[in-house]
């Protein structure tokens, strides 16, 4: 028995060192949180260095007791904005395991944005590394509890409580309709046609002008598109997506798997064989792969190739759409052919295009679906 003890307890410290060897919980190391709606999607970590720091930007590291810690970081060249989404977390009921045989993240985290009462959840993730960090994409939900929709909820049952006790305590009263009032019998009420006054040829001008000038004053005070306020910033708060000037490192290269990240363009974040691409006005899409110079080799990296011919892209800017068209691979340029409408998500390090819709996917890797896809071509 004694034996059976100590090799539990052996196989236990070897899973923690094995925890503490990768880089995700390694002692020490912080993390920048690029998405801070963690409740909602996938959680994105990148390496922390101060010149990817903006404004209020959340960095957290893995404590060894299962704990989180966090603080928020700020770089001074950067101006204050409000559209950033305060995130805080009740470390006090935040938790973290790591099991080393299957490769799972269990997150159990409480926080929130106006409290840190907002929502609790705990779930399962697979750890992915990707360029400069690590995604934690969501295989489970053990549990999720909207606390915030919880405390609305007992706000109103305590409200109709509360006006059905003020209805039973109220004493019942006649309902009193004011009297209606009549025209005295000296009054001489009559309604008379009205006739039209004429009008002179200068009032008529002078009317005009003054119409015309109105008119003028709405279409200078008018923007440039005829969008509502509300889907106008759309298109201003993901604008740098479609500068042709702007570069963009693909955090991950499975994009045929799931959402899309997109990070801005800087040499600190190389690491082998990153994917930068722009999105060009022609609605094509350009791109090449660069690498950190001090890394010499690197392998079981996936260079996904993009066949620009017959790739194209489009952004809905009245309901926040982009659709993207593309054909490539990793063996070779033939490898699948996608059609996706994703929404665009601004966060603090980049944007994310996170898919809706499914308009087809053809996967040339296999077989059968290849000959459909040539009989369907053929008709």
């Amino acid at each position: 028995m004694n034996n059976f003890i100590k090799i539990g307890i052996l196989s236990l410290s070897f899973f923690s060192l094995k925890a503490q060897n990768t880089p995700l919980f390694k002692e020490g190391n912080r993390w920048i949180l690029v998405n801070n709606r963690i409740e909602k999607n996938e959680i994105f970590l990148t390496s922390y260095k101060k010149s990817k720091l903006k404004v209020n930007t959340l960095v957290l590291s893995f404590d060894k007791d299962a704990r989180i810690s966090y603080d928020y970081e700020t770089n001074p060249n950067f101006p204050v904005s409000s559209s950033i989404n305060y995130l805080d977390i009740d470390t006090d009921e935040s938790s973290w395991t790591f099991d080393t045989l299957t490769n799972i993240c269990t997150l159990t985290i409480k926080g929130g944005y106006a409290s840190i009462d907002d929502f609790k959840f705990k779930r399962e993730y697979k750890i992915e590394p990707v360029t400069d960090g690590f995604i934690l994409i969501k295989e489970k939900d053990v549990f999720f509890e909207d606390l915030k929709h919880k405390k609305i909820v007992v706000a109103e049952t305590k409200k109709k409580n509360s006006a059905v006790i003020l209805s039973k305590n109220k004493p019942v009263t006649k309902n009193i309709y004011p009297a209606r009032i009549q025209p005295k019998a000296s009054q001489n009420i009559s309604i008379d046609k009205v006739e039209p006054k004429p009008v002179s040829e200068n009032q008529l001008i002078a009317s005009t002008e003054a119409k015309v000038l109105k008119s003028d004053n709405l279409v200078e005070t008018q923007p440039i598109t005829s969008l509502p306020p509300s889907k106008i910033n759309y298109f201003e708060q993901n604008k740098d997506l479609f500068d042709k000037n702007k570069r963009w490192i693909l955090v991950k290269n499975k994009i045929e798997r799931g959402d899309i990240y997109l990070t801005p363009y800087d040499e600190s974040k190389l690491t082998i064989n990153n994917l930068v691409m722009r999105l060009m006005p022609d609605a094509k899409i350009e791109y090449d792969y660069e690498s950190d110079p001090k890394v010499r080799v690197c392998a079981g990296v996936d260079f996904l190739d993009i066949d620009t011919d017959e790739t194209s892209w489009f952004y809905d800017a009245e309901n926040n759409l982009f659709t993207l068209t593309l054909k490539g691979g990793y063996a070779s340029l033939d490898d699948f052919k996608f059609k996706r409408t994703y929404s665009v998500e601004l966060f603090d390090d980049g944007f994310a295009l996170r898919r809706v819709e499914e308009h087809f996917f053809t996967d040339f890797r296999k077989p059968s679906k290849l000959v459909a896809e040539k009989k369907r071509r053929k008709k």
